[in-house]
Formats: C-alpha cells, structure tokens, sequence
C-alpha cells in the first residue's frame, strides 16, 4: 500500500501501461475511455483508509479547478482536468462565493492519439498548464499521461509534473508483430 501520492499515481500508470500493452491490447478507447478505465480498474482498487487515496470520491473525472495566477495566459477564473484527486471525498475548487478557490492534491492531463506515430512529447498545452500550475501551488502533483494505439504500434507514457518541472518521462511500448 503506497502512502505517498506521487508512487501511487505511478504505481497506478504502471498498471494501467501493463494492461493496455500486454493484457488488453485489443482494447479500443479514446482519451475519455482511458481516463475513465485508469480511474475504475487502477486507481481505485487502491483505496484504502491509510493508502495515499482514502476514499474513492476523492477521484474525480472531468472535473474544475482554478487556473495558474497568469490571466494573460490562462483568462478563465477555472478549467475542467482530466483527473484530479482532492484532499476530502467532498472537496471542489468553489468557495462559498462559486470563486475557483481550493486546490486539489493532484490533476492528470491525459491525451490519446489513434492515427499517426507515437511522439516523443507530450501535449504542449498540457505541459505549460501543469507546469505553471504546480509551481504556482506547489502541494499539488501533476501528471502528464499520453497514449497511443494505431494497429501497428501501442505506448503509454507518463511523467511526474512537481513545483514547475516535468520529471523524468516513462515510456512503455509494443509493436505489432509482423
């Protein structure tokens, strides 16, 4: 059981790679498909009252939270995450006066691709979102996850977005035989 949320994320990403590449790699989804599956099947099977996620409404899909502080680059008081996981199975981004307030423990930005070749980096936008996001709060986590399925070629890959900087990226991948 994974107590520090980073490794839990991670350990979760792993699942997930494993059994989209190796288990399940006839499976067909698109970005809200793999959100959806990694939250049920990988995320929350590792619920647990003294686990890094306690309770399984801390996992939310699709879901607001305020913007990094530069409203040049970011106008909107809030935006809709992929998936964010919040200190309390209760807790949202809005304050009494419906401000984009609180901040969540981690945001995953997800992309999918389904034609083309697998790229080596991740989403610009997502990238610049988390990066400033994270440096501007910095107890929150971010993750940058990205898969791709065309009928020759599977990968996942992810990395780890804390105080500003995007970790160390982690790639796993199959091409189809023949």
């Amino acid at each position: 059981m994974r107590k520090r949320l980073d490794r839990y994320i991670d350990d979760a990403l792993q699942g997930f790679a494993d059994w989209y590449l190796n288990e399940r790699p006839d499976w067909l989804g698109k970005e809200r498909d793999c959100v959806n599956i990694f939250a049920t099947r990988f995320l929350a099977t590792g619920v647990d009252p003294g686990a890094a996620i306690q309770d399984a409404g801390q996992i939310r899909v699709e879901c607001a939270v305020k913007q990094p502080p530069d409203r040049t680059r970011f106008p909107s008081p809030s935006a809709t995450k992929d998936l964010v996981i919040w200190d309390d199975p209760l807790k949202t981004t809005w304050d009494e006066g419906w401000n984009a307030t609180h901040d969540p423990r981690a945001i995953v930005e997800w992309k999918t691709a389904r034609s083309g070749l697998a790229g080596d980096e991740f989403d610009r936008h997502d990238v610049e979102w988390l990066t400033e996001f994270t440096k501007a709060f910095p107890l929150t986590i971010g993750f940058l996850v990205s898969t791709h399925a065309t009928t020759n070629h599977r990968r996942c890959m992810w990395a780890l977005v804390r105080q500003g900087d995007v970790g160390k990226m982690k790639v796993r991948s199959v091409l189809a035989a023949g």
